[in-house]
């Protein structure tokens, strides 16, 4: 009798192992309800080659990330993915206006000339947000 209760024992001992091994203690979790708090400058996605895209989202009366980097002939690429209407209007460094962009529009600017971009919704002016151009 003693041997199917030490293979009982065993086989709970590999199924409580195995069962551990699901879980993890990293949080990666995609949106917890919060905003993301990025303010520093992001590289450009693509490697920086000229033509790539960077992509903004605005989010929580907010531009994510608030500050891009980029180089001169990629695009700029903000997704309304907020529940109201914004704007992206260029403050200085550039001249562009997207107008009222409702939930789910999008707008794409093309930088040409090396600087610093800084942009605001109009809606919400305390929105704003940077691309520094080399």
């Amino acid at each position: 009798m003693r041997r199917p209760i030490s293979l009982l024992v065993l086989l709970l001992a590999a199924l409580a192992l195995a069962v551990a091994g699901c879980g993890s203690s990293d949080d990666n979790s995609s949106d917890s309800g919060s905003s993301s708090t990025t303010t520093d400058a992001q590289p450009a996605g693509g490697g920086g080659a000229s033509g790539s895209t960077v992509e903004v989202n605005m989010k929580n009366i907010e531009y994510v990330p608030k500050a891009v980097t980029a180089k001169v002939g990629q695009t700029v690429h903000w997704t309304n993915g907020d529940s109201v209407a914004h704007t992206v209007t260029s403050k200085g460094g550039a001249s562009f206006d997207s107008g009222t962009l409702d939930p789910g529009a999008d707008f794409s600017f093309k930088v040409t000339k090396a600087g610093t971009i800084n942009y605001m919704c109009q809606i919400h002016p305390n929105q704003t947000g940077t691309i520094v151009v080399s």
